[in-house]
């Protein structure tokens, strides 16, 4: 776990190092590189892997239906996805029970359910990650994440997390 938050904050530094434009290609790079390198646990692919597909699906529903949304709209979005997660997993490294883990995982799935950014119907895809036992990124890809952030952290403070 330590070494995986070694990697997590040396990636959070490259990506403060990056153009404001150049943010969601370098979060794409990075977790892209993660998800497809056989070296790398297994979870850290996995949160790697969900990290590609929201990536992609924000891309591709703000085309849709936000054609003129700018780019650092969407690199604010990247941005504030790439620190929830991270969040969520140093809160989930650091909780020592079962109990305080189940609070946590919670906490970051009912912000992110909690902030939808397309009012996405399609429950099928945007629940994908939250119906699918085998990974812990339980978290819609239809996301405010700047929104769910935020609730987050008021969140964690309340709980004394």
């Amino acid at each position: 776990m330590k070494k995986f938050l070694l990697v997590l904050s040396f990636a959070a530094t490259c990506v403060l190092n990056t153009n404001a434009q150049e943010v969601y290609k370098e979060i794409l790079n990075i977790s892209e590189k993660a998800a497809n390198d056989k070296t790398k646990d297994i979870e850290t692919r996995k949160i790697a892997t969900f990290k590609v597909d929201e990536l992609k699906y924000m891309v591709m529903k703000t085309r849709e239906l936000m054609p003129d949304t700018t780019v650092n709209v969407i690199d604010r979005q990247a941005y504030a996805m790439y620190d929830f997660i991270n969040l969520y997993m140093k809160k989930l490294g650091e909780a020592k029970t079962k109990k305080n883990k189940d609070v946590v995982l919670d906490i970051f799935k009912t912000a992110s359910v909690q902030n939808p950014w397309f009012n996405d119907m399609d429950l099928e895809l945007v629940e994908s990650y939250i119906r699918n036992e085998g990974y812990i990124t339980k978290f819609s890809l239809d996301t405010n994440w700047i929104k769910a952030i935020e609730q987050a952290r008021t969140e964690l403070r309340k709980k004394g997390l």
